[in-house]
């Protein structure tokens, strides 16, 4: 049974408010591999009604994927894909507002 979103937790609001723009960072930055993972979050807290581990696990790696932590690890995904953004395109303020909002969603 879907959950009701009037008593949903903040980052639970945010990110499905702003599911598609999430997605698209997560694709952009990551891949179709992190774009399916941000999906099944979305997916995920659609239908939990609490913050379970696996949820917060993902969050976090959520956090991470828009932070650009692993960018500078040439093993990862992630240095491919962020080294093909170009700085001055304004996805790269999308996405940090995305961030943004996302941690201010869960403090």
């Amino acid at each position: 049974m879907p959950r009701d979103f009037f008593s949903a937790p903040p980052h639970t609001a945010y990110i499905l408010a702003n599911a598609a723009a999430i997605c698209s960072a997560a694709a952009l930055l990551g891949g179709r591999a992190a774009e399916g993972r941000a999906q099944r979050l979305i997916n995920d807290l659609c239908l939990v009604s609490s913050t379970t581990p696996r949820i917060c696990r993902e969050l976090d790696a959520l956090e991470d994927l828009l932070g650009l932590e692993h960018v500078h690890d040439p093993d990862r995904v992630e240095a491919e894909h962020f080294a093909s953004i170009d700085p001055t395109d304004p996805v790269v303020d999308e996405i940090c507002l995305l961030l943004e909002g996302l941690r201010e969603a869960r403090s």
